[in-house]
């Protein structure tokens, strides 16, 4: 829809600033020329998009990302993993995704996840993070019958949730940019069909699929991507990086070091930066008038 907006603005002689940029960079690059075509400035929110793209001849602008403008602050102290590590007492965050198919395709097999891990660690808590009651109520109807007593589901409450974790098992998106920011491990999964998966891969451009895992250009965290359903297989995942505690506290810097340039220094946020570009913009066209 933002190209169909932007051809139609371009037309009508309007200036064009494309905010949030389209990721070219992971699949169907050919787009490049569209973005120079239909845009006059693009604000980036990802650091290294700034120079891709200026290198291909977009008038590119890295801004920050908004997600970051209203995160509170790490816990301090941060979680003791090695506490949950000893006495099993984990913290887990469960993120099965914001849309309604993401609910109903993941949040069964993190119910089983969830399951498996009491049953090793019987002190250990498992919260499925929601962004608000509807998909709560999506949460309880995908584990059904195998609801427990020991899973919870916390309402609007994500960036708490991250906060308060030792331990995340999150469908890939921009949350894992989040759960990175608060210092979590996790491990990143996104269930797809085999048939799409089969015709999507070749087209990505990208190793890795998970945004952490672009960002650091190498495997930080494990992901699961593409993932066809097996909660066997995303348990036992899941298991293997808890016993790991070397990881543990290596990844959870790691995290922290790749998510902190993505939040703008205080007083300045990611939407002031790109209200100004915009604002840079209208002058510059009002110079020419």
């Amino acid at each position: 829809m933002n190209w169909h907006l932007a051809a139609r603005a371009k037309r009508c002689g309007a200036k064009v600033v494309y905010y949030i940029a389209p990721q070219v960079w992971a699949w169907a690059p050919w787009r490049v020329k569209k973005l120079i075509r239909l845009t006059d400035r693009v604000a980036c929110i990802l650091p290294f998009e700034q120079d891709w793209l200026r290198e291909r001849g977009v008038k590119a602008t890295y801004v920050g990302h908004p997600l970051f403008d209203e995160l509170p602050p790490r816990a301090d102290p941060l979680p003791d993993i090695l506490s949950a590590w000893t006495d099993g007492c984990w913290k887990v965050a469960l993120l099965p995704g914001s849309r309604p198919a993401e609910i109903r395709r993941h949040s069964a097999a993190l119910g089983q996840v969830a399951r498996e891990i009491h049953q090793r660690y019987p002190a250990a808590s498992c919260t499925f993070a929601a962004c608000d009651e509807q998909s709560a109520r999506s949460i309880r109807a995908a584990v059904g019958s195998k609801w427990s007593d020991d899973i919870q589901i916390s309402v609007g409450r994500t960036d708490q949730v991250l906060r308060e974790s030792h331990l995340a098992v999150a469908s890939s998106g921009t949350i894992t940019l989040m759960a990175g920011y608060f210092g979590v491990p996790m491990v990143i999964f996104y269930r797809v069909g085999r048939i799409f998966s089969q015709m999507i891969r070749p087209l990505v451009r990208t190793q890795d699929f998970s945004l952490v895992n672009i960002l650091g250009r190498r495997r930080i965290v494990p992901e699961l991507i593409p993932w066809y359903g097996s909660a066997r297989e995303l348990t036992s995942m899941v298991l293997e990086v808890m016993d790991d505690l070397g990881y543990l506290l290596e990844v959870r810097k790691e995290l922290i070091d790749l998510t902190d340039p993505l939040r703008v220094a205080p007083p300045r946020t990611a939407s002031a930066n790109a209200a100004d570009l915009i604002a840079d913009v209208l002058e510059q066209e009002a110079k020419k008038t």
